[in-house]
């Protein structure tokens, strides 16, 4: 009889002795209002154009956004670009950071407000290390089309309301109709 299976088994090696490669994470799990967008570029797409960018830089822990602010008629008239404007009226709209403890950037925190209107655009915070939430915001699309956020739900003007939608990206964009 061959008895050739306690020989190769004893030739393979224990899991102990096979060294692990931790795998970097990929992507962003984003949640918009009740919504989550898994392994995401961190891009969001509102009515088929890129409006946000949401980034976590860990070092120095950082909450990044860039965004296209527009009116209600469709024009833009601000631009940040990684929490700093870049153009539009800096003094129009302000960018309060907030910071977590320790070396991760869970807890960094982000908000965008209109100093004319005392509107908050955007509130976004970050969690469990590449996780972000939009956990409330009021602004409006390229097409004019108000965006409201809250923590149940994600609706674009007066047609389109997502709430508990989970939507696996594969390394894309949130697309937001």
């Amino acid at each position: 009889m061959n008895n050739s299976l306690p020989a190769e088994a004893s030739r393979l090696e224990s899991a102990e002795d096979v060294p692990v490669e931790e795998r970097p994470e990929q992507g962003l799990e984003l949640h918009v209002g009740s919504n989550v967008f898994r392994t995401t570029n961190g891009v969001v797409k509102l009515q088929g154009k890129e409006q946000l960018v949401l980034e976590i830089r860990d070092d120095p822990p950082a909450l990044l956004l860039t965004m296209d602010i527009y009116d209600e008629q469709g024009r833009r008239i601000g631009h940040l670009r990684r929490n700093a404007f870049s153009t539009g009226a800096p003094t129009r709209f302000a960018v309060t950071t907030t910071t977590g403890q320790g070396s991760s950037p869970d807890g960094h925190g982000l908000v965008l407000s209109d100093r004319l209107t005392g509107r908050t655009l955007i509130e976004i915070v970050a969690f469990q290390k590449r996780k972000i939430r939009i956990s409330c915001g009021q602004f409006f699309t390229h097409k004019g089309e108000l965006v409201t956020i809250s923590p149940h739900y994600c609706r674009i003007g007066t047609g389109l309301t997502r709430f508990g939608d989970v939507t696996e990206s594969r390394g894309g964009p949130a697309i937001i109709a």
